[in-house]
């Protein structure tokens, strides 16, 4: 790694339903007959997106894995075998309650340095009958850059994001973001981006997911800078998309543009209704 870069790679992928070895096995194919025609693109993080490994089921707890089981095994292989961290998206056992919809950073020497649960469960889709929810905001430091991981629904709820705005360099937002509401993750990624002057790195899925296969993905996985400018995986293709980070583009930016040190803190601010009254 050269001091204050880091290299991502955003693997926008098609899912097996429910079938983790399927995808273990596509998912390293992608990984590797990617690396080897870019064998300059050597990434330092490689991000997959949120519930790899199954597709984004609602049979939680039959499908749900403990701590260090299949998922997280193969994610250290990936890791070892790379020499990237890896971040990725899977269903955690919850011995008090329903399963976690979980990431967890892996790095090449094989540990797991950090699993984040899903603070807001998708309710519309009835995520929150089968998940419980997150309740920690997580953080990691990879070559000198602050990186917080959320999944998919959390990125419309921009008070999380808040809470660690300047601390954190990179958000890494893991999802299966379906077509039909597809310009909302795309002007919600460029957004987070550019009020908090951070990177957003939001990987998605493509294909046809859920019971009836119902459920349509086109991927759209951005890489959005703090200014906002961006590039885009595409529609419906499984590529791997590459972006370069430094830590001094960000510094630079938030000195020439200082958004966040005029930030009040909302409890001071009153909200007052104004009432009027009307005569007949």
């Amino acid at each position: 790694m050269n001091p204050g870069e880091l290299n991502v790679a955003l693997v926008q992928c098609d899912l097996s339903w429910e079938n983790q070895d399927a995808n273990y096995e596509h998912v390293r194919k992608l990984i590797y007959s990617t690396l080897d025609k870019r064998k300059e693109e050597k990434p330092d993080l490689i991000l997959l997106p949120e519930t790899f490994a199954t597709g984004f089921t609602m049979r939680s707890e039959r499908i749900a894995e403990p701590d260090e089981g299949p998922t997280e095994i193969f994610l250290r292989q990936i890791s070892k075998e790379t020499g990237a961290y890896i971040c990725a998206g899977w269903i955690r056992k919850n011995e008090e309650g329903k399963p976690f919809n979980t990431v967890s950073v892996v790095e090449p020497a094989g540990n797991v340095i950090l699993r984040y649960s899903k603070i807001h469960p998708f309710t519309f889709g009835g995520e929150d009958r089968h998940y419980s929810s997150g309740s920690e905001i997580l953080s990691y430091d990879l070559n000198g850059f602050r990186i917080t991981p959320f999944i998919c629904y959390d990125i419309r709820f921009p008070e999380i994001f808040r809470r660690v705005a300047g601390e954190t360099d990179i958000f890494t937002i893991h999802a299966n973001w379906p077509v039909p509401r597809i310009h909302h993750w795309e002007l919600i990624l460029k957004t987070r981006a550019v009020e908090n002057q951070a990177y957003v790195f939001g990987v998605n899925r493509i294909g046809i997911a859920g019971y009836n296969k119902s459920v349509h993905h086109n991927g759209h996985s951005l890489a959005v800078s703090p200014n906002g400018d961006f590039i885009d995986a595409g529609d419906e293709v499984e590529t791997i998309l590459f972006f370069k980070a430094k830590k001094k583009s960000i510094l630079e930016y938030r000195e020439t543009f200082p958004v966040l040190k005029d930030r009040k803190d909302p409890e001071t601010i009153k909200v007052r209704s104004s009432v009027h009254s009307s005569q007949i």
